[in-house]
């Protein structure tokens, strides 16, 4: 049975540090580097402690450690552009050179591999790299530990960053006007197209294999898979949105604003945002447990952002098991999945008294439901 009147129920969250109890978006950390005056244009990040910047000044390639600052050099044949860490490999576009350079992270061995254009932009998948060669105009799927071209696809896609994603076995494309969207069969070649009717920038994958798109209007528009306008969302005025636009594995997408020093995410339709002081954000890339990284080029330094929105309670009950004994019920969602546990407070007025006031730790015993047993003596007089 529920024990309604006597006993109210609170459940007390207790989560990892990183998260805020009211906003989801939170700056952890800056750390600074020593170039000389150098500035990298690029970043990956292998793990939190190691990050891969190109510096194109240089034609090196820098793996930075952020918690000690050592910082080791690798030299290119080329001026490296955007980079990936993918499969245990450091991949390279190098301007100039029509190549990529593959470097082993561990012996930092570099090998290259030709094409027949300048590659500049890359999105990984399970399945390999999709690179643009906008000169020609080309799209090939490469796979680095291969080292060999799997597809190539004969489309005119714009020159820029941030201009292809892949989404459910279905590869988006910004077309050369940039006014119109590229929806491309990965297994024939063959493509439908989406006229935005105005110019668009980025995209980023959404779900249903369906794409988000940045337009210069300064919405953020979401295509179906079969070509229907379904979300339009409006950004805070004056954003412009640093490549490459980034989606997360919860539907929603997060942005970096340059000239007004922000990062937001749109969730379910709503612009969420923070400003970040001076910081001036520049390139930014996904990073472990739910991190965003960028290089913040007025301070020197690689700024780290991280996104979770706090759980939702959605039920929560008590039922008495015996005169003593009693078990709290409860259903918590947790977007992020970063939830470490559960606690719960039992509190029993009687004649509007406090009599009883119980904190213990809840088990998650499936999906999202979470269960507590306490043996404390309760009252059975109603209150």
């Amino acid at each position: 049975m529920r024990v309604a009147a006597k006993l109210i129920i609170i459940l007390a969250l207790l989560l990892i540090p990183t998260i805020q109890p009211a906003m989801s978006i939170k700056v952890l950390d800056f750390y600074s580097f020593q170039l000389r005056g150098d500035l990298p244009t690029h970043i990956a990040v292998e793990s939190q402690e190691r990050v891969w910047l190109s510096l194109p000044s240089r034609m090196e390639v820098v793996l930075f450690m952020p918690k000690t600052g050592e910082m080791i050099a690798v030299s290119l044949p080329g001026l490296p552009s955007k980079i990936l860490y993918y499969e245990g490999a450091v991949v390279v576009a190098l301007t100039n050179a029509k190549s990529v350079a593959i470097i082993d992270p561990k012996t930092f061995e570099v090998k290259t591999f030709e094409f027949e254009a300048n590659v500049v932009d890359m999105y990984p998948t399970k399945d390999g790299i999709w690179l643009t060669l906008p000169d020609i105009p080309q799209v090939v799927l490469f796979s680095p530990s291969e080292m060999r071209v799997l597809k190539e696809f004969n489309l005119n896609v714009a020159t820029g960053e941030g201009v292809i994603v892949e989404s459910d076995s279905g590869l988006w494309v910004i077309e050369k006007s940039y006014r119109s969207l590229l929806l491309v069969d990965i297994t024939s070649g063959s493509f439908k197209t989406y006229e935005v009717g105005n110019q668009t920038y980025l995209v980023a994958p959404a779900k249903d294999g369906g794409v988000w798109a940045v337009t210069v209007e300064g919405y953020l528009i979401r295509i179906t898979r079969d070509l229907k306008l379904v979300e339009k969302v409006a950004l805070p005025a004056g954003t412009v949105v640093a490549p490459p636009l980034l989606s997360t594995d919860y539907d929603s997408v997060v942005y970096f604003c340059r000239p007004r020093n922000s990062v937001g995410e749109v969730f379910d339709g709503k612009v969420e945002e923070i400003r970040m002081g001076l910081a001036s954000p520049w390139h930014p890339t996904k990073g472990p447990n739910n991190t965003f990284w960028f290089i913040d080029i007025t301070k020197n330094a690689i700024g780290v952002v991280t996104i979770s929105r706090p759980p939702t309670i959605r039920t929560a009950w008590v039922e008495k098991l015996s005169d003593k004994d009693f078990r709290v019920f409860a259903e918590v969602e947790d977007r992020e999945g970063d939830l470490i546990y559960v606690m719960a407070i039992v509190e029993q007025y009687v004649n509007e008294k406090l009599i009883l006031n119980s904190t213990f730790g809840m088990n998650l015993v499936q999906g999202n439901k979470y269960t507590g047993d306490e043996s404390i003596g309760i009252d059975g007089r109603d209150s």
